[in-house]
């Protein structure tokens, strides 16, 4: 059942201007159009207080006493507030509209889902517990617990890192770790389905599923209505996506496998070259779910949907690299403990070097990133560099061209960049912003 719903009457201030992005697709060069924003919220750490910012720097609304907030996410068209009690999804700024809350279970952390053509966040905990999953564009939530709650001999205990969507959201899937199942959901219907074993991957018609035997796995291919379409003994996975209802997934040990339904067993269509004594630790979807993101501690790699490893580099040390979205059409390689370069996920060209440089935040199509080195903060694409200073803070907007920084003497400012990463503008917003230390975010636009 739905635990609450607002409509969102309007959208935020116009977008700022999009740029174009060409990639080398598998069937020629594509242009792909970076995100866009509406407005840069303002946020007050102990009153919730919102201040709204447009793309020229004036304030374009505002939203009070919203109560103490720790974390924001300006996903979906709208501003959430994150507390360790609630989830608030604000209304456009202005509206008389009341905000969607949503009680935060205890230890929970809310944090966007990786999907594709919808955006949703998912609140829960990874030891289990409810799953909440918030649709901040359609102000709405999909408390799964409720959903199924009466239905079980258990309480369900879901565990919120295995949650998996299809690319347009419409199948939502997680694990119930309890009941040995996979509790499926689907925004447009209040009856849940339930499935066997873990969750991998969903598609469109199919969820793949695995069970864990001893140093192997089962993995299943099921339909909606319980069906299973395939069954077969492989590797244990780490990650993997849809191709139709093609199964394409990276195993623990650096085997590609393939599954199709009326499969018994996995096609093995390529394998990862990975360290002596490595293992890898996740498989993830980018460039439209047309490529797999590969990493472990020491190495990472991104393979094709037929096997083929486009590239891969190791490193000295352990890292913790930057997990990609599915709509990536770049990869910047690395995150904390050492960056490499980023990447054409299309093709594996090496588009800008990162060496030496720490990512503290990459715009949406993973194509730009924002990097400090030694206190100097820069914007890096495969167009060039732009030096943006010494700041004591920053952040990249959606779109990659559009930076908030505050200098040393207090003076925060929206930077425009152009499409050859010149400064075009610099706007003080400084008076815009009311209270010490507050958070701030880009608030995406919807199309």
């Amino acid at each position: 059942m739905l635990v609450g719903t607002v409509v969102v009457t309007a959208l935020f201030a116009a977008a700022l201007v999009t740029w174009q992005i060409a990639t080398g697709g598998d069937d020629g060069t594509t242009a792909r159009t970076a995100p866009s924003w509406s407005s840069i919220a303002v946020v007050d750490r102990v009153t919730g207080d919102v201040t709204y910012i447009g793309p020229d720097g004036d304030v374009v609304g505002t939203s009070e006493a919203n109560g103490r907030t720790g974390s924001v996410h300006g996903v979906g068209g709208s501003l959430t507030l994150i507390s360790s009690q609630r989830a608030a999804v604000l209304p456009p700024p202005n509206s008389e509209d009341a905000a969607l809350v949503v009680e935060m279970p205890r230890g929970a952390t809310v944090g966007p889902v990786a999907g594709g053509d919808v955006t949703y966040l998912a609140v829960g905990t990874t030891t289990g517990g409810n799953v909440i999953v918030l649709d901040p564009a359609a102000a709405t939530a999909y408390d799964i617990g409720a959903l199924v709650a009466g239905t079980l001999p258990s309480t369900p205990a879901m565990r919120v890192d295995t949650l998996r969507t299809n690319r347009d959201g419409s199948i939502i899937a997680v694990a119930d770790v309890t009941n040995f199942q996979t509790i499926v959901v689907q925004p447009d219907t209040t009856v849940p389905v339930f499935l066997p074993d873990q969750p991998v991957a969903a598609g469109d018609d199919l969820v793949a599923t695995s069970q864990t035997v001893g140093t192997q796995a089962d993995v299943a291919l099921v339909a909606l209505d319980g069906s299973t379409k395939a069954s077969v003994p492989t590797e244990i996975p780490v990650g993997g996506v849809f191709d139709d209802d093609r199964f394409v997934f990276v195993s623990i040990d650096g085997g590609v496998f393939g599954v199709e339904p009326g499969d018994d067993e996995a096609d093995q269509i390529g394998v990862i070259s990975i360290p002596v004594d490595g293992t890898i630790a996740w498989a993830r979807p980018a460039s439209d779910g047309r490529r797999l993101v590969v990493t472990s501690e020491t190495f990472e790699a991104v393979v094709d949907l037929d096997g083929e490893t486009l590239f891969s580099t190791t490193f000295a040390g352990p890292i913790e690299a930057v997990a990609p979205d599915p709509d990536w059409a770049c990869l910047p390689v690395g995150g904390t403990g050492g960056s490499h370069s980023i990447i054409d996920l299309d093709t594996g060209e090496q588009l800008a070097d990162l060496t030496g440089l720490t990512i503290t935040g990459v715009a949406d199509h993973g194509c730009a990133v924002l990097a400090d080195r030694n206190g100097i903060a820069s914007v890096v694409t495969g167009d060039g560099v732009a030096v943006l200073g010494r700041v004591t803070s920053s952040l990249i907007g959606p779109d990659g061209r559009s930076v908030v920084r505050t200098t040393a003497d207090g003076i925060t400012e929206l930077v425009l960049l152009g499409d050859d990463l010149a400064i075009t503008d610099t706007i003080d917003i400084t008076e815009a912003i009311d209270g010490a230390n507050p958070l701030i975010t880009f608030v995406t636009s919807i199309d």
